[in-house]
């Protein structure tokens, strides 16, 4: 499956156009400690350049495991990974801990994104990879599915779309990982797949044409929901809503704190990760 580049006609999907609709509602004061890495000291800004069918763009979005959490930062073997910095509307080399996001402190400098980056290169999939990590920690779906509760998360796809529309780059996967803090508040099935179909709904308004994976994932602290688990499944219709990883997998030896990943966990998201992209595009 390419990646779908959008605009012309698309470009009426961003129905967002004030100058507001570029900008990011600070979550930190909703939320505690998610602060985004914005760092530019040790950066390098990079051209768009050939973004092809062999050129992978992801969006990343969802809670903790999607940000700066794990303890080191990852160095690929590949050079050719990139990111947008959903802050500024740029596009950098990408380096742990990756831009936009909240982590980056000394005790949390890495993620798995880059190391899937890495594997989908080295495994033949594609040339080059742009990861667009748009990820919060401790949020919950709710805060993501409605556009009037602080901090405002729902309208940060529109965000995201824009800038990924203003830099022209297509899109070939949004991949969601969040259901920890809907385990801990006791979310039902029910809601919980109400609130996914709103996100999914605005991503296909604001990122027309992008296939959504979503991730079986729910295991907090030694304790998982089955009701989560459901209403992740049931939004997948193998049409243009796929299965995810499935983070369950994930043992407490691969989470320093039985929820958030150490380096093995975060090798082994990437894993499983790859491989559900694989199935989802037909790769």
């Amino acid at each position: 499956m390419a990646s779908m580049l959008f605009g012309g006609a698309g470009l009426a999907y961003n129905r967002f156009t004030a100058d507001g609709a570029y900008y990011i509602y600070p979550s930190a004061g909703v939320i505690q400690w998610t602060e985004p890495y914005l760092d530019l000291s040790d950066r390098t800004e990079v051209a768009r350049g050939d973004v092809g069918d062999r050129t992978a763009v992801i969006v990343v979005v969802g809670q903790s495991l999607q940000v700066n959490s794990v303890p080191t930062a990852y160095v690929p073997v590949n050079s050719n990974i990139d990111q947008l910095n959903i802050w500024d509307g740029k596009l950098y080399k990408a380096k742990d801990p990756l831009l936009g996001i909240n982590g980056g402190d000394p005790a949390h400098r890495g993620t798995w994104l880059l190391r899937m980056a890495d594997k989908l290169i080295s495994d033949g999939l594609y040339d080059r990879v742009i990861i667009v990590p748009m990820a919060v920690g401790n949020t919950r779906v709710g805060q993501w599915s409605d556009p009037n509760l602080e901090p405002y998360l729902f309208r940060r796809i529109n965000t995201v779309g824009l800038r990924m529309r203003d830099a022209g780059l297509p899109c070939t996967a949004i991949m969601w990982g969040q259901g920890e803090s809907d385990t801990r508040d006791g979310t039902s099935q029910a809601s919980y797949a109400a609130s996914l179909q709103k996100v999914i709904g605005e991503f296909k308004r604001a990122i027309p044409g992008c296939p959504m994976l979503v991730a079986q994932e729910a295991y907090i602290y030694g304790t998982t929901s089955a009701a989560i688990l459901a209403a992740q499944a049931s939004v997948v219709n193998n049409t243009t809503v796929f299965a995810g990883e499935n983070v369950e997998l994930i043992p407490p030896s691969g989470r320093y704190d039985n929820t958030h990943l150490n380096e093995a966990g975060a090798d082994q998201r990437a894993t499983l990760a790859v491989a559900a992209l694989k199935a989802a595009l037909g790769l």
